[in-house]
């Protein structure tokens, strides 16, 4: 991502943590209604109809953590004040990547409102298609869209995003909506809808691991960035909670709910059981009622790891990860000694030092990267070695630009691509004049710098 000021940082991290956090909340809450709850028990109507609120209520913060998200990414693209980035909306809705996923989010998230009032299974149905659709639009914005929208990339980001928003949305359902009202269940109907979660979460938990293991295979190519950079220790951080959640599930099922079944579940590892519970309890044998109040606990627990784990990631979102590192090492030639004239040298030339060529500041060539992406330039400019997406325009293939032209020409072909006309296929229009966009309400000069000193990256 841009560099942000610190405070500018927090508050993209609180508005991704919650659009996170909504996201889970609406898919878990329905897949709780559609997979988890049986059909023909009466006792869990109430529990229905609370999921239905927590699934609204899910829904209103996701609609204001996506709008935080297009104010906050607006304010990344314009670098400007508030009255810049009121300016910059319109461009930034229409002709980028970014604002035509965010438009179809919004969509999905009217029809996702509407339908989250209803009872029938054929709304909750559907509400859960629109989910997984919104949670796809988080995947094609986020660092997996870099190979592409159609990339393995996304599916796979998609995947984790989805299993985690299951299991954990889950967690957050049982422990808000249907434990609280336990005291109305009979510990065997307690005992089908844990043990129908507690399967569906196992299910999960095999995904997030093996999507899991692929994004880190991607993100972080070097071992060692796993402890050395900053997006490395948050990464183990967020392995360390998850670990902790699939530990505590694995207490639920394996001691705690064989205390809700029949006789005849009980009996089955015994033996084990028992140790178990010795080991967790201090103690080999559960009466149902305590094991109802201990999974109320244990549930709870998971779902504050939860809650952290997706910290953690809205952290990960916020940040760069180790791949993208290494452009910075090919930033813009070194600053060369300053270009010394004397007061009459410079008059004899009319204002011109002699030999002299713009030359602006030095820039960080992986801050350009960042920009040249959310720019989308390469729906025109092909750039061997980079993994964005193909051109769809015509335009001239950025690669190896670095060695041909020098930052000041590269500056001025951005913000003012008419001052030099080159005439070959892919530079121009019908018109005769230059087809790359106007830039200036949109670029700050600290982007256009960093741009610069990527496009020097690029063979230079």
């Amino acid at each position: 991502m841009i560099d942000l000021p610190l405070h500018e940082l927090f508050l993209a991290t609180i508005v991704r943590w919650l659009e996170l956090l909504g996201l889970a909340a609406v898919t878990g809450s329905l897949v709780l209604d559609l997979l988890v709850l049986p059909r023909e028990a009466e006792e869990v109507a109430v529990a229905r109809r609370r999921l239905r609120k927590l699934s609204a209520a899910a829904v209103g913060v996701l609609i204001f953590a996506t709008a935080g998200e297009l104010l906050m990414r607006t304010r990344a693209m314009s670098g400007g004040e508030l009255t810049q980035v009121r300016a910059a909306l319109p461009l930034v809705l229409t002709r980028t990547h970014f604002g035509t996923i965010w438009m179809a989010r919004v969509a999905s998230l009217g029809l996702l409102l509407l339908v989250s009032f209803l009872p029938s299974t054929g709304a909750r149905a559907t509400g859960l298609l629109l989910a997984l659709g919104v949670a796809l639009t988080t995947s094609l914005t986020g660092h997996a869209a870099d190979w592409g929208d159609r990339s393995l990339t996304v599916l796979v980001d998609w995947g984790h995003a989805v299993a985690a928003g299951a299991w954990a949305g889950g967690l957050f359902g049982l422990a808000l909506v249907i434990l609280g009202g336990r005291t109305r269940w009979s510990s065997t109907l307690l005992g089908v809808v844990a043990r129908r979660f507690s399967r569906l979460a196992g299910y999960c938990l095999l995904v997030v691991v093996a999507t899991g293991v692929y994004n880190v295979w991607t993100q972080v190519p070097a071992l060692a960035a796993l402890w050395t950079t900053t997006y490395g220790r948050v990464l183990l951080l967020k392995v360390v909670l998850a670990s902790i959640l699939a530990f505590l599930g694995a207490i639920n099922r394996f001691v705690v709910l064989p205390g809700l079944g029949s006789d005849r579940a009980r009996r089955r590892g015994g033996r084990w059981l028992r140790l178990g519970r010795i080991v967790v309890f201090g103690t080999a044998t559960v009466a149902r009622s305590s094991a109802a109040s201990r999974l109320s606990r244990f549930v709870g627990r998971e779902a504050l790891v939860a809650l952290l784990v997706f910290g953690c990631t809205a952290v990960l979102g916020e940040s760069t990860p180790k791949r993208h590192e290494g452009h910075a090492s090919h930033g813009a030639a070194p600053e060369g000694a300053p270009f010394r004239v004397t007061m009459e040298a410079l008059h004899a030339g009319d204002g011109v030092p002699k030999g002299w060529s713009f030359a602006p500041p030095v820039g960080d060539a992986m801050k350009g990267r960042e920009v040249f992406r959310r720019l989308e330039c390469f729906t025109c400019h092909a750039v061997d070695g980079e993994r964005f997406p193909r051109p769809s325009k015509p335009g001239p293939a950025l690669t190896g630009v670095g060695r041909h032209h020098p930052p000041g020409y590269l500056l001025e072909s951005i913000m003012n691509p008419n001052a030099v006309i080159v005439e070959a296929p892919g530079y121009t229009g019908a018109d005769g004049r230059s087809t790359m966009p106007d830039y200036r309400d949109s670029l700050s000069a600290g982007d256009l710098i960093d741009l610069v000193a990527y496009l020097k990256s690029l063979g230079g």
